[in-house]
């Protein structure tokens, strides 16, 4: 989902506008994080399917991306969290 589900969404008090885009680069900052692991685990995804890694050596890897993934999920409930708490936003 990324940020973009956010984009042309603003608040016209500067302090819940900075609050929200702290939120926002939550979300990206997580995804940033994401990124070497996801190619990890892409690497560990070939090599189980060629037989070089086992099941074994292959959970730690998943066990990290998944982790990565909820981290991302979880700065995405965060924004709609607040999205909700705060509902005077506008759309651009």
């Amino acid at each position: 989902m990324s940020t973009h589900a956010y984009r042309g969404i603003y608040y016209a008090e500067p302090h819940v506008q900075t609050a929200f885009e702290q939120l926002l680069q939550r979300i990206g900052d997580a995804e940033q994080a994401r990124m070497p692991i996801a190619e990890r685990h892409r690497k560990a995804e070939r090599a189980m399917e060629e037989g070089t890694i086992s099941g074994a050596q292959f959970r730690p890897i998943d066990a990290e991306y998944i982790a990565a993934n909820n981290a991302i999920a979880a700065a995405q409930r965060a924004v709609d969290d607040f999205l909700a708490a705060n509902p005077n936003y506008r759309t651009r």
